[in-house]
């Protein structure tokens, strides 16, 4: 049958049942009930069949079961969630029709966090795209939307103390087209004209997103991220920084200087102010404070960083950065959420404590054995390796199948008990447009919710692949436009770029080299 993720066991049986608006839907899960009569409302067939919901206490949360018979399909589940994944599986089946073939289903995730991030700051996306991708989502079972709202280059969140974040943080002066531009090199150039002006979500559109996602059962996390990529911020409110300088909001892509200031108390203030505002909206337990790529040269020649350091006991300006993550963590479970961080908050890990959860995208050496010893410690983390999962990347040096193959087990961890999930996100420093966006973004999409769901000796990428190409018409019915598959196998690029590196340079020099085949191709 053609389902992804693909359950965990699956039996056809002989037959099938016509369903449609007589259908007669009974049982527990009002939730899922309604989802599964809007479904079915449009046809007009359904005489004497009937879908029974029914709760098993003895399934896991996530879990369901499905057996269907003469004219009767009966779910099992032990909640709303597992519910609405049976009624997600029967929606896949039918494939847009009304026809069901029998079928016996007992499905569960490998996951309890399965993710996908996306980056509004550098570019921004519609509200109405956003729930877009919640939808693609909720049909491939994936429960957590990362929404990566502010960065150097854009703050997109309304907070209403500080006015000025969404009146000037916005906005920045040009745009860099490509990785080599972004260096002061080639000639793919930059856009001069301005960006962001007036583009952030509202509080409404934020509370709007949550409610969407969580009629889905997807959690929304938002990230703020701090102290780092913070110069939106700082062009607002220059005393967050050590030098207290008036600066644009960031036009180039890429890591600052200008981080705040750890030894001002303001800094701290700010941070537990956005907190306050943000989580009256985002009612979910976690929250992602960034705490990546935090360049810590400023710190060294503060007055206010040392001084902090030296009357806090310190050993160095890592250990000023795990005192503000964990000065945030305390504030974040007094408003009864967990903390996330990228895997540079591990720097400190000798003083953070355990609940603080470490998104590990690092490939280099330091980072995995901080890692290890993290997850040694009882800490959490969650899975997204740059090199196997970043959606921005072109597919020629990260195909589909690439994807697909990411497991805890490609970054050595064969005990997962502390492994939370996995999490692929996209970055959009490169991405200026929707359909460049879905080119990169909707089959890494649909692999990694497979992955996340099953256990990676489970897994089969041609199965995979053959399901994929079965159900590329579903899966453009629902929003999510699967890329040509030369493209995402990665066989999409000149003669001239036949090695690794070679890729890679091309992508450098034009990030948009596989988006404009295809639209060279839809335009003729």
């Amino acid at each position: 049958m053609n389902l992804i993720p693909l359950p965990n066991a699956l039996a056809p049986k002989e037959g099938s049942l016509v369903l449609g608006g007589k259908t007669v839907v009974e049982g527990e899960f009002p939730q899922a009930k309604e989802f599964i009569a809007r479904l079915l409302q449009d046809f007009t067939e359904g005489e004497n069949t009937r879908i029974e919901l029914v709760k098993d206490e003895t399934l896991s949360k996530e879990g369901y079961e499905i057996d269907c018979n003469s004219n009767t399909v009966l779910i099992k589940a032990a909640t709303e969630v597992g519910a609405f994944y049976a009624f997600v599986t029967v929606k896949q089946s039918l494939g847009g029709k009304n026809i069901l073939n029998r079928v016996y289903v007992k499905d569960e995730p490998k996951y309890g966090y399965r993710g996908f991030m996306l980056d509004c700051a550098r570019h921004f996306w519609s509200v109405e795209k956003i729930k877009s991708f919640l939808d693609v989502l909720a049909d491939l079972k994936m429960n957590v939307f990362h929404w990566h709202l502010t960065d150097d280059q854009g703050w997109r969140a309304e907070i209403k103390k500080y006015p000025l974040l969404t009146q000037k943080a916005t906005a920045r002066r040009r745009t860099a087209l490509s990785p080599k531009a972004n260096e002061g090199a080639g000639d793919w150039g930059f856009d001069e004209n301005e960006y962001g002006r007036g583009l952030f979500y509202t509080q409404n559109d934020m509370k709007d997103v949550v409610a969407y996602a969580k009629e889905r059962h997807i959690e929304v996390v938002p990230e703020i991220d701090m102290p780092g990529h913070m110069v939106a911020a700082i062009s607002c409110y220059p005393k967050l920084s050590c030098l207290e300088e008036e600066v644009e909001v960031r036009a180039k892509w890429g890591v600052s200087e200008n981080i705040c200031c750890c030894g001002k108390e303001d800094v701290y203030n700010f941070a537990r102010d956005v907190i306050d505002e943000l989580s009256e909206i985002f009612t979910g337990k976690f929250f992602h404070i960034g705490g990546d790529e935090v360049p810590k040269s400023r710190w060294k020649n503060c007055p206010r960083c040392q001084a902090k350091i030296k009357e806090l006991g310190l050993k160095d300006e890592n250990a000023l950065q795990g005192y503000f993550n964990n000065e945030i963590a305390k504030y974040l479970r007094s408003k009864g959420k967990r903390m996330i961080g990228w895997n540079e908050i591990l720097d400190a890990r000798d003083i953070m404590q355990t609940d603080v959860v470490a998104q590990w995208w690092l490939k280099h050496g330091q980072a995995k054995r901080n890692a290890f010893d993290w997850l040694a410690k009882g800490g959490s983390c969650i899975l997204s390796r740059e090199n196997y999962v970043y959606m921005d990347h072109p597919y020629n040096v990260r195909p589909l199948k690439k994807t697909y193959s990411f497991s805890a087990k490609t970054l050595g961890v064969n005990d997962e008990k502390n492994i939370l999930g996995m999490e692929i996100p996209q970055w959009t420093e490169y991405i200026r447009n929707e359909a460049k966006l879905d080119m990169l973004t909707c089959a890494r999409l649909v692999a990694f919710a497979e992955a996340c769901w099953k256990d990676r000796g489970e897994r089969n990428y041609k199965d995979f692949e053959n399901r994929l190409e079965n159900m590329r018409e579903y899966f453009a019915s629902i929003g999510c436009n699967i890329c040509p598959q030369k493209i995402y196998r990665g066989k999409a690029y000149p003669l001239s770029a036949l090695t690794y590196a070679l890729k890679w340079k091309l992508w450098r020099d034009n990030p948009d080299y596989e988006y404009l085949q295809i639209k060279k191709k839809s335009n003729k």
